[in-house]
């Protein structure tokens, strides 16, 4: 069993009164995330022209040799900050694949507030093959889906994943994802990333046939409430421990869970007998109460 974790580091700023702050605060990031012991750290929001993705390695796998794998995707929109992007930091061998970059939306790129023409800060992922020796090979995709709800319409409408445009995007999206990693023969693995959706299980879940990390109510990973940062596997793949750890001043919480082989299911004949000794309750148990957190 590994330990995935997945921290979106707006390129190493926290968050002020006035919006992020200048200083390089990577250093806080990687505190938290070495109380974490994550085998493999995805990271959004990357600083791609420094050395941020090696600090944050090594903060969080002390002392472990380490493989990269990064991509630039955008102009930064954070101060100080030229360039974002995605990276992959693991303590087993990885192999990159191509990345993915995901189409713009279709969609008036003005400020949700001002009004005033943004530029749409293209999207996408980092996919690498894991080499986890007797586990097998992992794909680890990560990565960063389009902040729509940070524009409006020139009628002056604010952009949703729920419906409309945003709607019909995210479903277009979520078959191209699909088709993509289909073409680099992924099938067994992780992928995380700021998903920016309210809805993501319903793209990455119901979409792209993945399991959630999370139960339900999905934890909030932002502190104004949203559960965007998100880890997803495919099927054959079974995530334990699920957890948000918060860094104070950070405008996303970091998310780390363990992934394991699932389990084969056990023989027909085993499940009915197993099942003929159990006698369903209709009612719980005096002193129990149903789960209202679950895990894959």
């Amino acid at each position: 069993m590994i330990s995935i974790a997945f921290a979106n580091v707006a390129g190493g700023r926290l968050v002020g009164p006035d919006g992020y702050a200048g200083a390089d605060r990577t250093a806080d990031f990687g505190r938290a995330l070495a109380g974490m012991r994550a085998d493999v750290l995805i990271v959004t929001e990357l600083d791609t022209r420094g050395d941020q993705l090696e600090r944050l390695g090594a903060a969080a796998m002390p002392g472990r040799e380490l493989s990269f794998a990064r991509q630039e995707f955008s102009d930064s929109h954070i101060p100080g900050v030229e360039r974002l992007g995605v990276g992959i930091v693991s303590a087993y061998p990885l192999t990159e694949l191509e990345r993915i970059d995901l189409p713009d939306p279709p969609i008036d790129y003005l400020h949700w507030r001002t009004g005033e023409p943004m530029d749409p800060h293209p999207k996408g992922f980092v996919v690498a093959r894991a080499d986890l020796g007797p586990s097998g090979a992992v794909d680890i995709v990560g990565g960063q889906v389009c902040p729509i709800h940070m524009f409006r319409s020139a009628e002056g409408v604010e952009y949703s994943y729920r419906e409309g445009v945003g709607h019909s995007y995210g479903m277009e999206m979520a078959e191209y994802l699909k088709e993509e990693l289909a073409a680099r023969g992924v099938r067994r693995g992780v992928v995380a990333g700021d998903l920016n959706m309210p809805n993501p299980r319903g793209f990455f879940g119901e979409r792209l046939g993945l399991v959630d990390a999370f139960g339900d109510p999905p934890p909030a990973t932002t502190p104004d409430g949203r559960s965007i940062d998100r880890l997803f596997c495919t099927r054959d793949l079974v995530t334990r421990e699920a957890e948000v750890v918060q860094v104070p001043g950070a405008d996303h919480h970091l998310v780390v869970c363990r992934l394991d082989r699932r389990p084969p299911d056990p023989p027909t004949t085993g499940r009915i007998r197993e099942q003929d000794l159990v006698k369903p309750s209709a009612r719980p148990l005096p002193g129990t109460s149903p789960r209202g957190f679950t895990r894959s």
